[in-house]
Formats: C-alpha cells, sequence, structure tokens
C-alpha cells in the first residue's frame, strides 16, 4: 500500500458543553476563528503533508451542519453515528460503514485540537506498533500525561493537578493494521481506555513539541483565535 491509502478519520462527533458559553450555535470543530471554522484550519494542517489521502469526518452532534460545508469536497466524507459511542466506538462504527479489513491502515486526530506535526513523517514512522503523538505542555492539569521509555509508552498515568513539563496524550494515532479494533467486542467505549488495558502491541511515542491548542474551553478558544490573527496569511 502506498502512503495515499492510508485513510484520516478526524473525531468530530462531541458535543462540546464546556465551549457552549461562547459558542452556542455551531458543532465545536466548526466554531468559528476569523469567520473560518477551526475545523478547516484542521485540516489544512494535514492537507500540508497528506493532499491526496481521503478524510473521513465522525460526526454525532449537529452532524449535518458538517454535512453541509464540506458537501462540495469529494475528498472529504461524513461518517455520523446515531447514538454517542465513545471516541473508540466511533472509530470501529467507521470501521464497519467502510468494510475496512485488518490489514487497512488508518490516521485518526482529535477535532477540537490544533497541532502542526509532520503527518507524512508521523505515518512514514509507523511500524507494527501503534504509534501516538506525545505532545508537550508546560501545564498538564486537563490532560493525560504518558510515561515514555525509549520512545515507547510504559503507562498512561491518567489526569492529575499539578503536572508540568510533561508529555500528554496528544489525541492524534497512527494504525498500521486495525488488529486493534479487530480484537474489541464492545459498541460504546474510549479508545483512550482500552489504551490503558493492551498488551498485544507497543505503543510508540512521536515525541512532538510544537504548537498544541485545545479549544474545548472559552479560555484556549480565545487563544486560538488569537494565534491565528497574528500568524495567518
Amino acid at each position: 500500500m502506498s502512503i495515499e491509502d492510508i485513510k484520516i478519520f478526524i473525531l468530530v462527533g462531541g458535543f462540546g458543553t464546556r465551549l457552549r458559553s461562547i459558542v452556542d450555535d455551531v458543532p465545536k470543530p466548526m466554531a468559528p476563528i476569523n469567520n473560518k471554522p477551526f475545523l478547516a484550519y484542521k485540516i489544512e494542517t494535514i492537507r500540508e503533508y497528506l493532499p491526496k489521502n481521503q478524510i473521513y469526518l465522525l460526526t454525532h452532534y449537529m452532524s449535518d451542519y458538517i454535512k453541509d460545508y464540506y458537501s462540495n469536497d469529494h475528498s472529504i466524507h461524513i461518517i455520523r453515528e446515531s447514538e454517542p459511542l465513545g471516541t473508540g466506538g466511533s472509530i470501529k462504527n467507521a470501521i464497519s460503514i467502510l468494510n475496512l479489513n485488518s490489514e487497512d491502515r488508518l490516521l485518526i486526530t482529535n477535532g477540537d485540537t490544533y497541532i502542526k506535526p509532520n503527518y507524512k513523517e508521523f505515518v512514514e514512522l509507523g511500524s507494527n506498533d501503534i504509534l501516538i503523538l506525545a505532545a508537550y505542555q508546560k501545564i498538564c492539569d486537563r490532560y493525560e500525561t504518558l510515561e515514555i521509555t525509549n520512545g515507547e509508552v510504559i503507562s498512561f498515568l491518567g489526569r492529575k493537578k499539578g503536572v508540568q513539563d510533561s508529555y500528554i496524550n496528544g489525541g492524534c494515532y497512527f494504525f498500521n493494521d486495525l488488529s486493534f479494533f479487530y480484537e474489541i467486542n464492545d459498541k460504546v467505549f474510549s479508545i483512550e481506555d482500552k489504551f490503558r488495558k493492551y498488551n498485544n502491541k507497543k505503543i510508540r511515542a512521536f515525541m512532538y513539541n510544537g504548537l498544541f491548542i485545545d479549544i474545548g474551553i472559552p479560555e484556549d478558544y480565545k487563544l486560538m483565535q488569537t494565534h491565528m490573527s497574528k500568524n495567518e496569511k
């Protein structure tokens, strides 16, 4: 398989409850940043490195809004889950709908975080192990931190107040095959929870020290607006 055969799943099905105090009329990934949806910036960062890959938006809440926006882009496809399935359940549902087999490869990323890794390098580093983007954060209270030894994720440490200068689960993954999902029988589940219990393969870390903005809370949504106002050409 060529790199262009890798399918890209972006998780955009959440309710965005923490952001509704300032953005209540659109789904969180479509929150406006300089008159353009946040998700458009997210896709642009991926397209910079993987311009020909098919993108699948895994939706639930206000799915039609996202579908209408991307209706004319034939490289972007909408998969709607009829009920909330969790991050892992949403992915497994899409795998079933697309009739993917265990040899297919997936790049998966959260739709509410702005990161700018070299996605081509990210997927090229993928081996038989699962690859997770480990993002450096100065303040880690809101995120699950990772214990990493020699490039391998040894443990998922959960969220703890007061943790600083650590690497967190950056919400971006590469699967060189889909055996991980085929071994799970649950319909509704969190991919993060399954990672903690998974022993069949190593989970390797892609160390990322670049920009990381999670727009899930008003403060960081405003940070993203400020960043793009200063940097958008």
